[in-house]
């Protein structure tokens, strides 16, 4: 009994192995708290993930009209679905769509199964995403001014631009509430811009500057020189000696700068067949600085999608560059009451936007070849149409000058320079979403 006792008391007292005993317990909830950090970290980038997936989703879904509810919603599914792989952590359930007048609301909830918070008997973890786009409600004008000249057939860069100008069009033709809403102008240019040969008699076009077919000067290097007449032209009556052509034979639509300052400005020509003829646009015979004026037509501002892509598809590179041209006839494409210009006034509902493309530098106006002269009158235009209200993008494609062209966009985060033909895709892709009627508000 004795003995007992004994051991007894010494069991009580020995203190070997608590530690170990303290330890095992005290880890219980380090382990927890431990597995909880992980599974709290993974579920972040889960949550992130959806975001994503569910603002591309959203987007989509709020640029599309005419749609019943269980269209948007099959519409958002195969948006989210696309951005957010089966593969990736998480199991995503079926995206919930709303709408409240311009708002549109997603959601969507995923099950994660946790790591090590299983101990604490935590298998699953339920992540909930939401996003909410806006549809603003602005209508849109935009002329797409397009460097047409030879060196755009070089490297694929046309090849690239027509693919980059015909998603941007898919892009901002959905945001338009309504049909109308949103419209989109081609402009391409190279030292000239063509109207077309349907404009013949149209009063603001002047025609004291062309040489018909036979005849020489004229816009090669500054203003028509009747003296250039030839023999056949006058006894034909088809060109007076000192008074300017007296017919339009040869004369395949193309049209050169104005007089200066008009060159640079949106100031409308007469509307009947008198006035100055300072503010006309002179028609200019064919060269080979406009390729024969073998160019696409400018394409006023329409909602016709299929036929805008269609005139994109169209455009030829040939030609020398003159981007004060392309710039003065994407304003007027903006400008209520200018030739071919079915524009809107301004308003405050009304955002109006030019895109200007170029590679490469001036090389030829109806001035001549001085690159200064004419980048001159490039920065003058470029100035004028932002003093205007015009929002300006810019693009430079791998040539051209730097400073002239970012100085043209409204901003300096307007202005993009690409150094591949390839890059014009996200570029595009950009400028469309900046573009697009369509906001992420939530």
């Amino acid at each position: 009994m004795w003995r007992f006792k004994d051991l007894f008391r010494r069991f009580l007292g020995d203190q070997r192995g608590n530690f170990a005993i303290m330890f095992a317990l005290a880890s219980i909830p380090i382990i927890v708290a431990a597995g909880a950090a992980v599974d709290i970290s993974r579920a972040y980038v889960v949550e992130t993930r959806l975001k994503a997936a569910l603002d591309a989703a959203a987007l989509a879904v709020g640029g599309t009209t005419g749609q019943t509810n269980a269209q948007l919603q099959v519409i958002a599914q195969n948006y989210f679905n696309a951005n957010y792989p089966a593969e990736k952590m998480g199991v995503p359930g079926t995206v919930s769509v709303t709408q409240n007048g311009n708002v549109v609301s997603l959601t969507v909830a995923a099950d994660l199964p946790t790591t090590l918070m299983g101990i604490a008997g935590i298998d699953t973890m339920d992540i909930v995403a939401s996003s909410e786009v806006t549809r603003m409600g602005k209508k849109l004008e935009v002329a797409l001014v397009l460097d047409n000249t030879g060196s755009m057939g070089s490297g694929g860069r046309m090849t690239v631009l027509k693919a980059a100008a015909k998603d941007l069009i898919d892009t901002v033709s959905t945001a338009a509430l309504t049909p109308g809403d949103v419209k989109v102008s081609i402009v391409p240019f190279n030292v000239d811009v063509k109207v077309g040969t349907s404009y013949e008699s149209a009063d603001w076009i002047k025609w004291s500057e062309f040489v018909p077919s036979g005849g020489g000067g004229g816009g090669h290097n500054g203003p028509g020189n009747s003296n250039n007449c030839h023999i056949i032209l006058i006894i034909l009556g088809l060109c007076t000696p000192g008074g300017g052509s007296g017919s339009h034979a040869g004369w395949n639509g193309c049209i050169m700068d104005r007089d200066q300052d008009y060159d640079a400005m949106n100031t409308l020509p007469p509307a009947t067949s008198g006035g100055s003829d300072a503010t006309r646009y002179p028609a200019h015979e064919n060269t080979n600085y406009n390729n024969d004026c073998d160019m696409q037509t400018i394409m006023p501002l329409s909602y016709n999608w299929s036929a805008l892509k269609t005139h994109i598809d169209n455009m030829v590179p040939a030609g020398h560059t003159n981007t004060t041209i392309g710039l003065a006839w994407g304003w007027n494409m903006l400008t209520p009451g200018a030739p071919l210009s079915t524009a809107a006034s301004p308003s405050s509902n009304l955002d109006k936007v030019i895109v200007f493309l170029t590679d490469g530098d001036n090389t030829r106006s109806r001035w001549g070849s001085s690159q200064s002269t004419m980048d001159a009158r490039t920065s003058l235009v470029c100035a004028n149409i932002k003093a205007a209200g015009v929002l300006v993008y810019s693009v430079r494609v791998i040539d051209g000058n730097a400073t002239l062209i970012r100085n043209c966009a409204t901003q300096t985060s307007m202005y993009y320079s690409v150094s591949s033909a390839s890059d014009l895709t996200s570029v595009f892709a950009s400028i469309a979403q900046s573009l697009s009627n369509l906001r992420i508000s939530q």
